[in-house]
């Protein structure tokens, strides 16, 4: 098991006369995936009225918007991975602009997507909540195909491990973070699909959908590498994703219970 394991690697491909880089490619389908999730999700609010909001909302207007986001995410994913891997970047201050060499982050995507999206829907007079629903659980299936292109590169060093699923990476069997989180990822936006088939629309699950992501990641994020090159660095025992997870979910507790009146759980 552990053998097969070990060579699902592919970091690119020639393609003719061009060349494929594997993790760029993924992460273009995840894009376009959570695009299409999004457009469809958003057609069947404005069909079925069950959003008036937007009614002044034109496909067009929603593409357009979609393709800023993908500039907003990649430019605040990519601030964050920098701030992270600072002490490497000032010994290469060109690094910077070498983004084909990989090198973003999800929680700084996340608050780059979050800025861009409430200033959107403050300009566009549409609830936040409604425009984080259209986009749930596109940005989850999205982020799964992206954590896919991941695990092909081995772009997340784990910890040493002997289980059955190990890579052997680095000289060593090792965990394989980007695997278990594409998994978790699948399973928050399956439960998510089902939950609302049978309780009907739910207003908060951008909301719901953050925090669960939130709790799951700062799990997984356990069994990353550290005492190595390519592992991720450390401030107090946690890395700074899982730092930003408890922020959220202590964040999200307090929210919930500040206005659970308020927050009715579904609609049908």
């Amino acid at each position: 098991m552990k053998d097969f394991f070990s060579h699902l690697t592919l970091v690119g491909f020639d393609l003719g006369p061009i060349y494929i880089n594997t993790w760029g490619m993924t992460a273009a389908l995840g894009f376009l995936l959570a695009i299409k999730l999004a457009t469809n999700r958003f057609k069947t609010l404005k069909e079925k009225n069950e959003a008036p909001e937007l009614s002044q909302i034109k496909e067009k207007n929603l593409l357009d918007f979609s393709f800023n986001l993908i500039l907003a995410i990649l430019l605040g994913s990519r601030i964050l991975f920098i701030f992270e891997e600072w002490p490497i970047f000032a010994e290469d201050l060109g690094a910077v602009f070498r983004i084909w060499e990989g090198g973003f982050s999800f929680f700084g995507g996340a608050a780059g997507a979050l800025s861009y999206g409430l200033w959107w829907s403050k300009k566009n007079k549409i609830s936040p909540l409604l425009l984080g629903e259209i986009f749930t659980p596109a940005w989850i299936f999205g982020l799964a195909v992206g954590r896919f292109g991941c695990f092909l590169i081995h772009d997340h060093l784990g910890k040493p491990t002997n289980l059955p699923w190990a890579m052997w990476i680095e000289r060593a069997y090792r965990h394989e973070p980007a695997l278990y989180e594409m998994f978790f990822l699948l399973c928050l936006g399956l439960i998510i699909r089902f939950r609302e088939k049978v309780n009907g629309r739910n207003k908060n699950i951008f909301l719901i959908s953050l925090v669960s992501y939130a709790f799951g990641r700062f799990w997984i994020d356990f069994v990353r590498a550290e005492a190595i090159a390519g592992g991720d660095p450390r401030w107090l025992d946690l890395t700074l994703a899982q730092w930003i997870s408890l922020i959220i979910l202590i964040s999200g507790f307090f929210f919930y219970f500040k206005n659970r009146k308020k927050l009715a759980f579904s609609e049908k």
